[in-house]
């Protein structure tokens, strides 16, 4: 009998992640030989000042928990209960579902993987792709010298179409302000896309700076999810928040995955380790936007797919779970 199992979440506050692992067991029965162990380990890395908490949460392919154990460093995580269900920002795990998403929207016919995203996003007819002064594409600079080669760009016209498969595997083009490449950092950086207050003024935004490379010529990672969650509203009529829950969270009964910060529920800090120890994060510290981070309130209808997402431990293990089994909880 092959049994699978997965560690279903481990949480990391410094950038508020959540890190999962998946492995097959050819065991009857998931266990933790010697668990004290683990949790010492945990613990270790928090009292060592490495993170301001760990939560590890193991489950089988059943969702039967095999194992849990949170470490908190009360200094910064403080009267915030850790587990199952505490609730975290997920950043780029957002990425698989925003693309489960839209896998379901292609399997029911309402757009294909080959259609040009300017189908979608007409707005990108204005986009221009940027080269560096030596006539590479900035996307291709690697080192340090490398980059300080690229500045000031040039720019030219788009000349391969975008597609949505493109958006899927990160060859689009688009980019996040953290390349190293100061002509192309600071003018994302500037427009602090996360503080729009919809899909329509994000893609304004991001029209104005160029993309890093010409689509379909080489993996480069980015906005590109997002820009993804953006199609399948412009491709639905439906926002990305109603979407997931319609075709994933809903029909599966899956709880504790969504964009909208719960009723009552006070988001964890965030703590940066930049100077060799923990502390509470400047504004603009960790963001890949600029000086703002995605919105979890109400107030807006900007979903980004991309990176924007909440989730407890429970429900990613869920979602999971579904992935594990095609598509079911059973």
């Amino acid at each position: 009998m092959t049994l699978h199992y997965r560690l279903a979440s481990l949480l990391l506050a410094p950038c508020a992640l959540a890190l999962l692992a998946c492995a097959t067991s050819l065991q009857a029965k998931v266990h933790v030989p010697d668990p004290d162990a683990l949790d010492a380990i945990l613990s270790g890395h928090v009292n060592e000042g490495h993170f301001p908490f760990l939560y590890a949460r193991i489950e089988d392919r059943e969702g039967n928990l095999v194992y849990e154990y949170g470490a908190v460093n009360e200094d910064f995580v403080a009267d915030i209960s850790i587990d199952g269900d505490t609730w975290i920002r997920i950043w780029s795990m957002s990425k698989i579902v925003t693309i489960t998403t839209l896998l379901d929207l292609v399997e029911d016919g309402l757009l294909q993987l080959d259609d040009p995203v300017n189908k979608y996003i007409p707005e990108f007819e204005q986009l221009q792709v940027a080269i560096g002064q030596d006539g590479r594409f900035p996307s291709e600079a690697v080192t340090p010298e490398e980059k300080a080669a690229v500045c000031p760009l040039e720019l030219t016209p788009v000349e391969t179409e975008m597609t949505v498969m493109q958006l899927i595997n990160h060859e689009a083009g688009f980019y996040y302000s953290v390349t190293g490449i100061p002509c192309i950092d600071e003018p994302i950086a500037r427009l602090n896309l996360a503080t729009a207050q919809s899909a329509d003024e994000f893609l304004h935004r991001l029209v104005q700076v160029p993309l890093i490379q010409q689509p379909g010529t080489g993996y480069f990672y980015g906005t590109n999810t997002s820009v993804l969650g953006f199609v399948a509203q412009r491709a639905t009529g439906k926002s990305l928040a109603a979407l997931i829950s319609e075709r994933v969270t809903e029909p599966l009964g899956i709880h504790g995955l969504q964009f909208p910060l719960p009723d009552g529920v006070r988001l964890l800090p965030r703590v940066s380790g930049q100077d060799g120890a923990l502390r509470i994060a400047h504004l603009g510290e960790l963001d890949i936007f600029g000086q703002a981070v995605p919105d979890y309130d109400l107030g807006r209808e900007l979903y980004l797919g991309g990176e924007g997402m909440l989730a407890t431990s429970k429900g990613y293990a869920d979602f999971l779970r579904m992935l594990l089994a095609r598509g079911t909880l059973a």
